[in-house]
């Protein structure tokens, strides 16, 4: 329920999908406007980089997978406070929908999923050209040469959760601009007052 504070107790905002669908921007401007705390699946992996060194991509894989473990552990962890709070990060759902859905039941927490995606074309300019912005962090290591290799790893996983009695909503991120938060903030406000 939203309290006087603007915290909302018991909800879990999961935000997933595919690379460069906008999930890292959304999950903070939500963040921002719901003052909710954020556990940014990215984030911890470049702290895991710049703490333990950037090596190759076989490395790189192996502190992509534990930087989705401390997302667990740091998701149960406030759980167990009862506070509400946004987590973000490319989950699949082979792994993650077990973990959110044993999170809601021992917790009683409600969970909405905002699961992201777009044109696969535009998801793949926006990734190379995130990736030769010199913004990214020299960590990412993945082989994507063309945009068969980005399709191809982007239709071989399923980053739509299926989770016991969560509730979804569906975004289109193709083109960003368009996204109207403040809709998604009064969507949220509606459903979990």
């Amino acid at each position: 329920m939203i309290q006087g504070d603007g915290y909302m107790d018991g909800l879990m905002i999961i935000i997933t999908g595919a690379s460069a669908t906008g999930k890292t921007v959304l999950s903070k401007k939500l963040g921002s406007k719901l003052k909710l705390s954020v556990i940014n699946k990215d984030e911890i992996k470049e702290l895991l980089f710049d703490n333990l060194g950037v090596k190759d991509e076989s490395w790189a894989g192996k502190l992509g997978v534990t930087s989705f473990e401390l997302c667990y552990m740091f998701a149960e962890k406030l759980c167990n406070t009862g506070k509400s709070f946004i987590l973000e990060g490319n989950f699949e759902n082979r792994y993650a929908s077990k973990i959110f859905s044993r999170l809601k039941e021992n917790y009683k927490y409600r969970i909405l999923q905002i699961y992201c995606y777009g044109q696969v074309e535009v998801l793949y300019d926006r990734y190379i050209s995130r990736d030769n912005s010199g913004e990214r962090h020299p960590g990412h290591i993945i082989s994507i040469q063309n945009l068969e290799q980005y399709k191809e790893r982007v239709n071989n996983k399923d980053f739509k959760l299926d989770i016991d009695d969560g509730k979804r909503i569906d975004l289109d991120t193709t083109n960003f601009e368009l996204i109207d938060i403040e809709a998604i903030y009064e969507m949220i406000n509606l459903n979990y007052r």
